[in-house]
């Protein structure tokens, strides 16, 4: 199960390289890469399989000391998602609103990080 609630969104490279590393990607998988209006000021493009689905993206960022990859589980209510992240041990950014939906870097007890998000709704904001 993948983009629902609960359920794994996207999986985003950072890279201060990002044109070999989208060869790579697009030589090694077939995906393909578009161009995002939304984002106009930043160097990024959406990966996509060959049958068009959407899979994550890559980001050039002059200041990405090394290239990772991050990852983003679509969840209902992200400020309710980051009250339980923070009940179980783990820690959190503040929640933000970002053009797709209500955003936060989170990490778990043991320090691997990852991004929850919920979708625009009329409600947050």
């Amino acid at each position: 199960m993948v983009n629902e609630p609960n359920s794994l969104l996207r999986n985003d490279l950072v890279t201060a390289t990002p044109e070999p590393a989208r060869a790579f990607y697009v030589a090694v998988f077939d995906f393909s890469l578009d161009a995002n209006p939304d984002l106009p000021g930043l160097d990024f493009t959406f990966l996509r399989r060959p049958d068009g689905h959407e899979i994550g993206g890559i980001l050039g960022d002059p200041a990405a000391v090394t290239a990772s990859w991050g990852t983003l589980f679509e969840v209902e209510d992200t400020d309710a998602t980051v009250a339980r992240v923070i009940a179980a041990g783990g820690t959190s950014t503040t929640p933000s609103d970002f053009v797709y939906g209500r955003i936060a870097e989170v990490s778990d007890p043991f320090g691997a990080r990852f991004s929850v998000g919920s979708r625009p709704s009329h409600s947050q904001g």
